[in-house]
């Protein structure tokens, strides 16, 4: 089943590269989709890491399929992940696919205005909060951003005073205390002139790169979601939000 899928995903990525036909991608992905049914159809207590990390696979093998991505598997990894607390928190090959997962889910929850469905809990129980190493710090702000789209942070603005600011306070916590080696090599400030809209910053660990990016992800959507409860008025509230934005961007 995991051949299946790899061999999908391989073929798919040929095919888009190469500009060719994509038949032989489909051939994989059916027969690994007959795999999945049949898994999937069987109790839950049976699930295994083969299984998510098919899942998984599959995952991006749809997100490729830009005008197509119905998300067909990332109902069933929901199904998946939320009974497999041990494997999510568990270290080794399954852990690194479950945080994998979060971040195609977190994805999912942005570009296409879904809510996130996650059970988060499986991912508090990880040994990554408890670790400084440069790609478990990343998964810390990764879990972060997470929590707040499932608050939403995004969308509903659903989120209480209390929630907001203790998110809020540890996204900004995760940011003052980021390992050294998260430190820009070089930085070029914003230009206009000179054709460079934003900042540019080079940095030597690639999970910096990405939590970087989930950190601004994150100010983003706790602006979105700061509703300032001490406004007095709507007029109040739209010009503190103004504010912030500009703060922000």
């Amino acid at each position: 089943m995991v051949l299946k899928a790899i061999l999908a995903l391989a073929a798919r990525l040929d095919a888009i590269l190469s500009g060719a036909s994509d038949w032989e991608a489909a051939e994989y992905h059916g027969q690994c989709l007959e795999l999945l049914i049949a898994a999937l159809a069987q109790p839950e207590d049976t699930y295994d890491d083969n299984l998510l990390i098919t899942v998984v696979i599959l995952r991006i093998y749809e997100e490729l399929e830009s005008s197509n991505d119905e998300k067909y598997h990332l109902f069933g990894s929901n199904r998946l992940l939320n009974t497999m607390s041990r494997s999510a928190s568990s270290g080794g090959l399954a852990e690194a696919v479950s945080w994998q997962f979060l971040r195609q889910a977190i994805y999912a929850s942005v570009v296409q205005y879904q809510p996130m469905q996650l059970d988060l809990e499986n991912y508090e129980r990880s040994a990554v909060f408890h670790r400084r190493d440069d790609a478990a710090y990343a998964n810390v702000i990764i879990y972060l951003c997470a929590r707040i789209l499932q608050g939403g942070g995004a969308y509903t603005r659903g989120m209480d005073e209390e929630t907001w600011r203790q998110l809020s306070d540890s996204v900004e916590q995760w940011h003052r205390e980021k390992p050294v080696s998260w430190q820009p090599l070089k930085y070029k400030p914003a230009n206009i002139a000179e054709n460079r809209p934003f900042p540019e910053i080079w940095m030597m660990s690639p999970p910096a790169v990405v939590g970087m990016q989930y950190y601004h992800t994150s100010c983003i959507f706790l602006t979105l979601s700061n509703r300032h409860w001490q406004a007095a008025s709507d007029y109040e509230l739209a010009r503190l939000q103004r504010v912030v934005e500009v703060r922000l961007f």
